[in-house]
């Protein structure tokens, strides 16, 4: 198999909350020794890329921020500069907050006389009920989009339990107000096809490897590249045979990852 570049999704690809997969160590050690790129995508939005960077390094993997690593952050960032988006109501993390800060003016609450250009929602673990109230005022009294930095309804940790992520809170406030959000971060092509152009290779040398069938092998799914679903996270081998959108491979865990391309 002649692949150059893997986007790898994190958390139940590679990494269980705070447990390394078993064999991931190896697999990345033989990208390294055939020289295949490799770039840590993550969907989730409620921490910075220097904590990817410091967790991943942490599990003895080689990377660094600069050159390995990408999220929904950037993505949300680029989609909002695009339209000219300036004000904006953020569900988020502190750290997703601070980040849009250096670009946007970000409103603090809700008020009848404020202008806001859209909401932009992310996952978070710092969630209180008055954020959710003043974005549902908001896209109420304004024609204004929601826009989100992940589609994700859940988030896997460790011993085959879930929290709730972006795509869920989402839903809530769909439901409230009638608006869906634009969805950013994968199953979104454009960060396949930026990757690819970035590391300089043809879209047929790129592989997706992820949990997830919706966002990881989705988005592999929408930009017509390879995709690799591992069954140690997120979905099951019924899974997959349910889901109208089949990745290309499915393999146990990364372990077998070098067996795979060495075919």
């Amino acid at each position: 198999m002649n692949k150059k570049l893997i986007i790898f999704d994190m958390d139940g690809t590679v990494y269980l909350g705070a447990n390394l997969i078993d064999g991931a160590l190896d697999a990345f050690d033989y990208l390294k020794k055939n020289n295949i790129e490799y770039v840590f995508f993550t969907n989730n939005s409620s921490h910075d890329l220097e904590f990817y960077e410091k967790k991943v390094k942490n599990f003895g993997i080689e990377c660094s921020l600069e050159h390995n690593f990408y999220s929904s952050t950037e993505v949300t960032i680029g989609y909002l500069k695009d339209r000219n988006i300036k004000n904006i109501y953020v569900i988020g993390n502190k750290c997703l907050k601070d980040k849009l800060k250096k670009h946007f003016t970000l409103i603090d609450k809700y008020s009848e006389n404020e202008e806001v250009d859209a909401v932009v929602a992310g996952f978070s673990t710092e969630l209180v009920y008055q954020e959710l109230k003043d974005a549902c005022l908001y896209l109420e009294t304004r024609d204004i989009p929601l826009i989100a930095t992940n589609g994700d309804y859940r988030c896997p940790i460790e011993d085959g339990l879930y929290i709730p992520d972006c795509g869920g809170m989402c839903e809530w406030i769909r439901l409230c107000t009638g608006k869906t959000a634009t969805v950013l971060g994968k199953p979104n092509p454009e960060i396949i096809y930026y990757l690819a152009k970035q590391f300089n290779v043809s879209l047929d040398e790129v592989l997706v490897v992820g949990d997830r069938l919706y966002t990881d092998i989705l988005v592999g799914v929408n930009a017509k590249v390879d995709s690799l679903c591992v069954l140690s996270g997120e979905s099951s081998l019924e899974d997959v045979k349910s889901y109208p959108h089949k990745p290309t491979y499915i393999l146990k865990s990364i372990k077998e990852l070098p067996d795979l391309l060495g075919k």
